[in-house]
This record gives C-alpha cells, sequence and structure tokens, in this order.
C-alpha cells in the first residue's frame, strides 16, 4: 500500500533536486558566458592598442613600434599575447618567446594547448593597413579564470546541496504537520472500533471534511438499519411465541394421538427454526460503535443467574483475566457465553469451568464434567453447511447460535476433551482489535 507522505516526500524531493540540478547548470553557462564576454572585450580593448603601434613605411613591410606595446606583452609567457601575420613570417609579441600561436581563422577562438599548456582565448580579425592585408590575433590565459570559475560553480553545489537537505527537512515537517490531522483521526477510528465514540468528531481539514462526514453518515444508517432489524425480530418473537404456546399446549393434551405427536414434533422444529434465524438476525457482529463494556461484571452476573436456575446443582469456576472494554456488540457476547454455558450446565454433572482471558485476541472457553461428545459428533457440529438441529439432541441450536456468532467476528471455534474436567470443551477466539 502506497504511503501518501512517502509519494509526496519522493515527489517534492525529485522536484527540488532537478530545480537546484538545472540552476547549478544554467548559472554556470551564464558566468562562462559572462567570463568570456568579459575577455573578449579586453582583447579588442588590446587589439585598438596594437593596431595603433604599428607603422609602415612606403613600399615596407608592417613593422610594430615596441615602445609603445603594453608591458605584459614585453614578459615571457605572461599570459597575454598578440601575433600578426603578413606574408610568410608572422610578428609575435615577446610574450610568446618562439611559439606560434593556434590560429584557426577569423574570430573567437579557443585553444587548450597554447604557451605553457596555457588554455588561450583568441580574437582573430582581418585588417587592412595603408594598402597592406594583415590578420591579427589577440590572446589571453584564461586558466585562472576557468580554475575561478569551477571553485564557484563547486561552491554553489555545495550551497544548494545544504539549502536542498535544509528543504526535505523542512519538507517531511511541513507533510508531518500536514497530515496530522489523520493520524487523530486514525486514532478516532480505533476508539469508534473498540465502541468508545459513536461517531468521528476529531476537526479535520476542508479537503477531508465531506469523507468524515460520509463515514459518520453511514455509521448512523448501519445502526438504525441494526435496530430497526433488532425491535422487528423482538416483534415477531413476541408475535409468534403466544400462537405456539397455545399449539403446543394443545397439542401435548391429545399425546396419544399419533398425527398430534408427529404435528408436536414438527412444532417444535418450527420453534427451533425460528429461534435460530431470530439469533442470526439478532447477531451485530463487528458493527461500528459496538463494545462491550463491562465484560467481568456481566459475566459474573450470567454465572449467578445460571447457578440459581440450575438451582445450585452446577458449581460454576470462573477465571477471569481483567478485561476493560472488548470491541464487540455487548448482547453478542452475552448470547455467546450464555448458550455456552447453559449448554455445559445442562450436561454438566457438577462442575463447570469458564475462562475468559486477552491474549492477541478475545478467549472463551468452557469446560463441564459431563459425557463430552465423540470426534464425530464434534466434526458433525463444527461441518460447515451442517444445520446445528441435525447434530446430537440437546447441542443442536446452542452452538448454532455460537457458531453464527464466531463467523460474524471472523473468529475460530474448536471443540474438544477437557484434559481437566473430562467432559466436552469449547473454544471461542475473537480477534477482536479492542483486546490487545
Amino acid at each position: 500500500m502506497t504511503s501518501l507522505s512517502r509519494h509526496l516526500s519522493i515527489s517534492l524531493a525529485a522536484s527540488l533536486i532537478c530545480f537546484f540540478l538545472i540552476q547549478t547548470v544554467l548559472v554556470g553557462m551564464e558566468m562562462r558566458r559572462l567570463t568570456e564576454d568579459r575577455v573578449v572585450s579586453r582583447l579588442q580593448d588590446d587589439m585598438e592598442g596594437i593596431l595603433a603601434a604599428l607603422s609602415v613605411a612606403s613600399g615596407e613591410a608592417v613593422t610594430v613600434e615596441w615602445e609603445h606595446i603594453p608591458d605584459i606583452f614585453m614578459r615571457p609567457f605572461s599570459g597575454h599575447y598578440f601575433q600578426i601575420q603578413q606574408g610568410k613570417d608572422p610578428i609575435r609579441s615577446r610574450s610568446l618567446w618562439d611559439s606560434d600561436l593556434p590560429v584557426q581563422g577569423v574570430g573567437i577562438n579557443r585553444a587548450a594547448e597554447g604557451p605553457e599548456n596555457q588554455q588561450l582565448l583568441i580574437l582573430s580579425r582581418s585588417f587592412v593597413v595603408h594598402g597592406q592585408t594583415l590578420l591579427l590575433s589577440v590572446a589571453e590565459d584564461t586558466s585562472e579564470l576557468e580554475a575561478t570559475s569551477r571553485y564557484f560553480q563547486e561552491r554553489m553545489i555545495l550551497l544548494s546541496l545544504v539549502a536542498l537537505l535544509l528543504l526535505l527537512v523542512i519538507q517531511m515537517w511541513v507533510i508531518r504537520r500536514g497530515l496530522k490531522p489523520l493520524a487523530g483521526l486514525r486514532r478516532e477510528l480505533q476508539q469508534l472500533e473498540r465502541g468508545e465514540t459513536e461517531k468521528l468528531e476529531y476537526p479535520v481539514p476542508t479537503e477531508i471534511s465531506p469523507l468524515v462526514e460520509e463515514v459518520n453518515r453511514l455509521l448512523m444508517v448501519l445502526q438504525q438499519r441494526l435496530l430497526r432489524s433488532r425491535n422487528a425480530m423482538g416483534n415477531l418473537s413476541h408475535a409468534l411465541k403466544t400462537p405456539l404456546t397455545l399449539m403446543f399446549q394443545i397439542l401435548e393434551r391429545r399425546q396419544d394421538d399419533k398425527e398430534c405427536t408427529q404435528l408436536l414434533e414438527q412444532a417444535r422444529h418450527i420453534e427451533e427454526h425460528i429461534n435460530r434465524e431470530l439469533s442470526r438476525a439478532r447477531t451485530a457482529g463487528q458493527s461500528a460503535g459496538g463494545g462491550w463494556l463491562k465484560p467481568e461484571q456481566d459475566v459474573r452476573d450470567l454465572v449467578s443467574t445460571l447457578e440459581a436456575v440450575h438451582r445450585q446443582r452446577i458449581t460454576v469456576e470462573l477465571q477471569i483475566v481483567e478485561i476493560t472494554t472488548v470491541s464487540a456488540d455487548r448482547e453478542d457476547m452475552m448470547e455467546l457465553v450464555g448458550n455456552l454455558l447453559d449448554n455445559a450446565c445442562k450436561w454438566a454433572q457438577g462442575r463447570v469451568i469458564l475462562k475468559v482471558y486477552q491474549r492477541s485476541g478475545l478467549y472463551i472457553i468452557i469446560e463441564d464434567d459431563g459425557p463430552g461428545m465423540k470426534p464425530e459428533e464434534q466434526l458433525l457440529v463444527l461441518g460447515r453447511g451442517v444445520r446445528m438441529d441435525e447434530a446430537k439432541q440437546g447441542h443442536g441450536l446452542g452452538l448454532s447460535i455460537v457458531r453464527e456468532i464466531v463467523d460474524a467476528y471472523g473468529g475460530r471455534l474448536e471443540l474438544g476433551k477437557s484434559n481437566a474436567l473430562g467432559g466436552l470443551r469449547v473454544s471461542a477466539y475473537f480477534p477482536l482489535p479492542g483486546t490487545d
């Protein structure tokens, strides 16, 4: 899954890197152009001074009045040179010593290997002096300027890298600060999942506000639908209870009639089906806003009630680790524990153990000292697609409701033999985020 923060950081970092690279290249090119323009301007001034120092006698070749030539052209390999090409023998500045300028033609030329391997910028132009044509070339060593330019570019690259790192740090801080409302919204969603709140109220930016409003609206719709469903199931249960009770009374009084006995058996099947479907409809599952706020107190009250129902014939040993809040619907959990305990009390000879604890999820384990179940009966009960009322009598509807609830929460239901009591051991596991 792509991280929004990482995506923004990479995109902005790439943009900054491209910007600084382009800036460095463009500034280097501009600095090189300005340096070259400045050198050419000096060469033009030198060329005018040299032209002024030329003299031509009538019918003779051009000569140089050396006393009017600047001293810098007189020192050997000074970095400033000129050369006059007229005929076969050129006139060279004394700074050239015995070397020739690598002239390539009229215009501006660069020479990588001048005297003493100097990097020269050469300006060459053709002139007609007193009817005589000559080619004047003036050169200057740009090695020091090139070194200065490289030093400037290196410093600029270093400063750009520092600025880039600083901007990246500032960018990360800005992104984290900008995405901070999402972290708060995530925490509130976790609270919503644990049942600690019923809607999202964390202040978020305007761009995210429509999403939060839609989530709250969806939560309200789901809660209303669940409430209507449960109310409808409750009304249906009350509406069917009275007619079924009357049918049972009439049919039980006429159990001597074979047909009435068959009708009574079918009526009981109808009652079991109705109870199963009502239980399935009441199961909330991992619905937003659901929470079992006082699991320990509720379980203790349920144990006391069942012990009273069974007239203290059964002793329920409760082993429960302190659990504050479970992210599950209270009615679902009470239905599950109640069915498992009631089933265990019916089959137990006198002792039942109930364990409730959390370890990367919620565990509910119930063991009894009854006859237990055979392995093939356990497989039948746990088999997918098998109706629970087709299993062993007495384990049918209760385990059917339990499995419906466990499946609704993506949990796991296991049956086995109790090592402590020798009877049936039922283990229900729920991977609930609120039990970490």
